[in-house]
């Protein structure tokens, strides 16, 4: 893995009850890889107790070059879910205190069904109580495959790309049809920008 290249760094938790199945998003990682775009780490979390010991690796100075942190398991609005279990639900008003003024330059993307289907006001006081750059996520439900084929694109734009409102004109122009059908939001402590959702389907 090229230690050169601006880093991922990405907790996933279960997709499902059977843990025979094996549903990850780690292959996106490995192809970010491959084409030379990031390097990245890559640790399951099904418990709160995994989760927070992560999430401190991830603030720490060891990861400093690992710029992104993305989130990708289960969710709702303010709340992931690492099992689907309610025990192991952290609300966005908790993560918020633990990631209090440590995201400095960073991004945070929530990969879950619609966490940011939230007040514009409170994205942008989570964007600044952290500190993070950009706050990036979803307000409908997303499917796999479709969530695939774009992050795969948002990634590669979190890593090149520093204005967030440019990251977020340049996904809307270029994917117009994934980026409404997920209800992309891009957070910043100034504003908030949303695609529009449209009229049938998933409301907002």
């Amino acid at each position: 893995m090229r230690e050169d290249l601006p880093g991922i760094f990405c907790l996933e938790g279960e997709w499902d009850c059977d843990i025979t199945r094996r549903l990850s998003v780690r292959p996106v990682l490995e192809l970010l890889e491959h084409l030379e775009v990031a390097q990245w780490v890559h640790r399951d979390v099904a418990t709160r107790a995994e989760f927070t010991y992560y999430l401190g690796k991830w603030v720490s100075e060891d990861y400093d070059d690992f710029g992104v942190l993305w989130l990708a398991m289960h969710g709702d609005s303010a709340a992931l879910s690492l099992s689907g279990d309610e025990d192991g639900d952290i609300e966005l008003d908790e993560l918020e205190e633990m990631l209090k003024g440590a995201c400095a330059g960073k991004v945070i993307y929530f990969d879950s069904c619609s966490t940011l289907k939230e007040d514009p006001k409170r994205l942008q006081q989570f964007a600044r109580r952290t500190g993070a750059r950009a706050v990036i996520g979803y307000r409908k439900d997303v499917g796999w495959a479709e969530a695939a084929a774009f992050e795969l694109l948002l990634l590669q734009e979190l890593v090149t790309r520093v204005r967030s409102n440019g990251i977020f004109k340049r996904l809307q122009d270029d994917h117009p049809v994934l980026a409404k059908r997920l209800g992309l939001v891009v957070a910043t402590k100034n504003d908030v920008y949303r695609t529009a959702l449209r009229s049938s389907g998933t409301s907002s």
